[in-house]
């Protein structure tokens, strides 16, 4: 039987809560794009790419000490550059998007496990790769912590600032040519600002489980809202509910975080799709 009064005491635990807060608004806010703009592809192929950034920071730090580059700076430049080459017009013109996004996916994927192999394991013990791969929340720490606070609240302003611009261009993106907006710089911003949401989500549920944390909530919440902003409040809410839910799963049973959030959201997600068409039932049944 848990003890969750002392559980709740632990700093991990409180850690662990903190991080997930922090991962689910940013995750509301940009999984709603990606949801609305149907880029879910890129975010999984982006995700997977960082696995390179993180196997080549552990790399550096092993071999030439340089401490600095840690393995979420190492993911964030993977991420980053895999973001710009899939939003430049110069690419998309002469490659199929998928095309191009499994590329990276795998060429990402790879070089992640040669950085690994190459490391001095004498010198930098690193992560599991199941841990990098399907995440280990409680391996956060206080710096990885920081990072992830400073680009969060990074990257909302800049959706706030941008978010007239963002609308059109995720509803239709020939409306906002003829709006006057350069689809391609804000394209390119949508992309890195979706590769660093992967960044942060992968701390939480790891680079396989990102997809779950960035478009379930906002897949959920696009079912029942209308507007843009609403569906991303009520996905923010939503992917807060879930992940605290599946957190205290995750304790209670003693079981892997990252995974058990991702399988409560898959869960309530079969919910609502049941509880929204139940609810289209109905009011047919009281206009008829």
């Amino acid at each position: 039987m848990v003890d969750w009064i002392a559980a709740f005491s632990m700093p991990l635990i409180q850690n662990m809560f903190i991080v997930a807060a922090i991962a689910c608004v940013l995750c509301g806010v940009v999984g709603t794009l990606v949801v609305v703009k149907r880029m879910v592809f890129v975010t999984g192929g982006i995700a997977h790419t960082t696995f390179g950034g993180v196997g080549m920071a552990y790399y550096l730090m092993s071999v030439f000490a340089v401490s600095w580059f840690t393995p979420t700076i190492g993911a964030a430049v993977f991420a980053v550059v895999s973001a710009v080459i899939m939003a430049l017009p110069a690419v998309s013109k002469r490659m199929r998007e998928d095309s191009v996004i499994g590329v990276l996916w795998s060429v990402g994927m790879a070089l992640g496990v040669i950085f690994m192999s190459l490391m001095d394991r004498s010198v930098v013990t690193p992560r599991s790769f199941e841990s990098i791969l399907f995440g280990d929340i409680l391996l956060v720490g206080n710096t990885e912590l920081k990072i992830i606070a400073v680009v969060t609240v990074i990257s909302l302003i800049i959706i706030a600032a941008l978010f007239r611009d963002l609308q059109v261009l995720t509803f239709d993106e020939t409306h906002a040519k003829l709006s006057g907006i350069n689809v391609t710089a804000m394209n390119i911003i949508l992309y890195i600002i979706i590769a660093m949401t992967c960044v942060v989500a992968l701390n939480v549920v790891g680079i396989v489980m990102v997809i779950a944390l960035i478009t379930i909530p906002a897949a959920m919440s696009n079912m029942f809202t209308e507007s843009l902003k609403e569906m991303m409040i009520v996905s923010v809410i939503l992917s807060l509910i879930m992940a605290f839910f599946g957190l205290i799963i995750a304790i209670g049973a003693d079981i892997p975080p990252g995974a058990t959030v991702s399988v409560t959201m898959g869960v309530l997600f079969i919910i609502a799709i049941v509880v929204k068409t139940a609810l289209g039932k109905i009011m047919q049944g009281r206009a008829e």
